[in-house]
């Protein structure tokens, strides 16, 4: 049996990997010189994506690892792209996967005929497989909103798309339409060298950050059961209030002008550590939405004009597949896909779409467990169900996305990257089983329970269980904190608060002893004197209770402050 894969970014590598394992003979097309896809940096490349040259990932490297190739310790946790590829092209010699890879090989065409599919590539060449996993993303198409009198403009116009550095806008007023991750990364990096940098945005964002608390990675931090499990009962307001005051800590989204017409939990998130710094100082300035632009000018909403001799469309991207046929075959209405489980075509099962979606996680392990998921269907490991059922599966999802999320066409692929993650892991057996441990290895239960979902977790156990995943998420404290641990600093010798600090690093344990130590102290004065009227035994459950109800908010402080180190 054979398989075809198109694309070698993040999600194609993982598909030929996975399709070998499951005995198939493999054939990826890669219309560049290289793999890596959007991470492969090329300032030239005008076709396709690619990042800027000072992209730095918005998830840390734990949290965007493939499952079985944990990252090098000594890299930072948000690494710079090319540190990203360098990870990519680890695992690719790792698995020997460049092998199956037909470079500069563009797929013109790709048709089902009779039983099979018939691959055209550039030259004419044509080639038959019994299955196909489309792996090009959803960044290789910009998108463009319409706006009024841009036919006037003189300056310069550009997507985000384009971008690369700063070079050619020394000196300029820059106006970007759009406040996504990208808006804002070219907004930090114009800042420093342009004349202006204004921002327009329509609803406003909430702005979020990579460094979370005690400066630990935000996705360590928040990507875990317990908050998945405590987000999940509590109420819709009660959740979205408790993200948004620690938000509003960091900056007053009103006064600041960022403040959307929607909830936290209403959209994919928007990152950025440095732009709060340089809103304060004026470097950058966010308004309101466009309204028209002159020939050297943007006029937004409020009447406002807006010098401008660069106008970047920081828009998004659209997606499709040029190369299928006929184009009904995977139906794109208003930036909808209808695709079973975000992947499989009701219609065509023995074809698959691998990371058409927009998580908040990394889309890299998530790839790599579609992936694990095809291979099983495509072998006859997995039955998909039938039709019918995938279909009302799809509309299921769809009414979900739609309650949860303002309407955009950013939002018409978002997944959450947990639950989506269990849900693909659950088909093929691999979700992490936290009471499995409980009795055998309990420390290794909390740190699945409360830890880092990381992706090793799903292969503990199932189909393609690795038997380093256990290792790797216990090590995995040691990986975050190496990159930041760059001054041998030992506690012991230097005390200069005391012995406190030195036997209770944090302060819920200094509470925790200190009132204990004082309802220990009271109840023995108490019954000394003989006035209490209390039992022993009654002032004995009253403080294991106490005990007990500290204990508890003593992890979740430590789970919440310190989760990378405590285990």
């Amino acid at each position: 049996m054979r398989a075809c894969v198109i694309g070698t970014g993040v999600s194609g590598l993982p598909a030929i990997k996975e399709c070998r394992a499951a005995g198939f003979e493999v054939v990826a097309y890669e219309r560049t010189s290289d793999i890596g896809g959007l991470w492969n940096y090329r300032p030239q490349l005008k076709e396709g994506a690619t990042v800027m040259k000072s992209t730095v990932v918005n998830t840390s490297k734990e949290m965007m690892a493939y499952s079985d190739f944990p990252p090098p310790s000594e890299h930072p946790n948000f690494m710079h792209n090319s540190l990203v590829m360098d990870y990519i092209r680890g695992y690719a010699t790792k698995f020997d996967l460049t092998k199956d890879i037909r470079f500069d090989t563009n797929v013109e065409k790709l048709e089902r005929v009779g039983e099979q599919w018939e691959v055209t590539t550039n030259g004419g060449c044509k080639e038959y497989f019994d299955f196909a996993m489309l792996c090009t993303g959803h960044h290789a198409f910009p998108q463009y909103p319409q706006i009024n009198d841009i036919e006037k403009f003189k300056g310069q116009i550009l997507h985000a798309h384009e971008y690369r550095d700063s070079k050619g806008f020394e000196g300029k007023d820059i106006f970007i339409v759009g406040i996504g991750n990208s808006s804002l990364d070219i907004a930090v990096e114009l800042s420093s060298v342009a004349k202006s940098v204004t921002i327009s945005t329509r609803r406003g964002t909430w702005l979020f950050k990579r460094v979370w608390k005690g400066g630990m990675p935000y996705d360590v931090l928040l990507m875990t059961r317990w908050y998945t499990y405590i987000l999940d009962h509590l109420p819709w307001a009660v959740t979205n209030e408790y993200v948004e005051y620690h938000l509003q800590q960091r900056i007053d989204h009103d006064i600041y002008g960022l403040r959307p017409y929607h909830r936290f939990f209403q959209q994919h998130p928007t990152l950025n550590d440095t732009l709060p710094g340089l809103l304060a100082t004026g470097q950058v300035v966010i308004t309101d939405d466009v309204d028209h632009v002159d020939e050297v000018g943007v006029i937004v909403k409020s009447g406002r004009r807006f010098p401008a001799d660069v106008l970047i469309y920081a828009t998004g991207y659209t997606f499709k597949f040029p190369y299928l046929s006929p184009q009904s075959t995977i139906p794109i209405v208003e930036h909808e896909v209808d695709l079973y489980k975000s992947v499989f075509p009701p219609d065509r099962p023995s074809l698959a779409v691998i990371g058409l979606i927009q998580p908040i996680g990394s889309i890299a392990p998530i790839s790599e467990l579609q992936s694990r998921w095809v291979a099983a269907v495509f072998s006859g490991q997995i039955k998909l169900p039938s039709k019918t059922e995938m279909l009302a599966d799809i509309a299921y999802r769809r009414e979900l996305r739609t309650k949860r999320y303002y309407k955009s066409t950013r939002h018409t692929l978002q997944v959450d990257y947990m639950k989506y993650m269990d849900e693909l892991a659950e088909l093929i057996g691999c979700k992490p089983n936290v009471w499995k441990y409980v009795l055998t290895d309990p420390m290794f239960a909390l740190q699945l329970f409360f830890g880092a979902n990381a992706p090793y977790a799903y292969r503990l156990q199932g189909m393609g269980k690795w038997e380093g995943a256990k290792n790797a998420l216990k090590t995995l404290p040691e990986r975050v904190k190496k990159p930041m641990k760059c001054r041998n600093f030992p506690m012991n010798g230097y005390k200069q608060h005391g012995a406190i600090d030195h036997y209770f690093h944090y302060e819920s344990l200094k509470w925790f002893t200190a009132w204990t130590t004082l309802l220990l102290s009271a109840g023995i004065w108490i019954f000394c004197s003989g006035t209490s009227g209390i039992s022993l035994i009654s002032y004995s459950i009253y403080v294991l209770l106490f005990v007990g109800a500290f204990g508890c908010m003593l992890i979740w402080f430590e789970t919440q402050y310190n989760c990378a180190t405590i285990f």
